[in-house]
């Protein structure tokens, strides 16, 4: 029996990942989730922040996802994100971009979303500090 399941990683613009994975650590909306095999099946929405997991050894995977959606059905797991960029490669300075464009978007007068965009900088924030 394995503990493995299938992950794709796909951003807007490539096929980040695809592969067999022991475990992944999801930012999700209300809080970071572990999916697991055989995990019941889930759609989620997925908050700006890092993504990591397994493929079996010690060493863990990680990337900046800026948000997105996870779907788990039947050990395979699909995530799609806007933007993801592995954890090595995280320049501060990308996250602090995308924090200073949430607050210009905040400055507008014509911005109606105003809550969900400071809750979108808060979750930037979190992630700056982790970086």
């Amino acid at each position: 029996m394995t503990n493995k399941f299938e992950l794709s990683i796909i951003s807007a613009d490539s096929k980040v990942f695809e592969g067999k994975v022991e475990n992944i650590l999801v930012p999700g909306m209300v809080g970071d989730f572990l999916v697991l095999s055989n995990h019941a099946p889930c759609i989620s929405s997925i908050r700006p922040g890092f993504l990591e997991f397994s493929e079996g050894t010690s060493d863990k995977k990680r990337y900046f996802v800026s948000g997105g959606i996870i779907e788990v059905i039947n050990n395979m797991v699909s995530v799609l994100v806007d933007s993801a960029v592995a954890g090595d490669k995280v320049v501060e300075g990308d996250i602090t971009n995308l924090i200073s464009e949430v607050n210009d978007r905040l400055s507008a007068v014509d911005t109606v979303n105003k809550d969900d965009l400071g809750l979108r900088k808060n979750d930037l924030e979190e992630a700056l500090k982790q970086a």
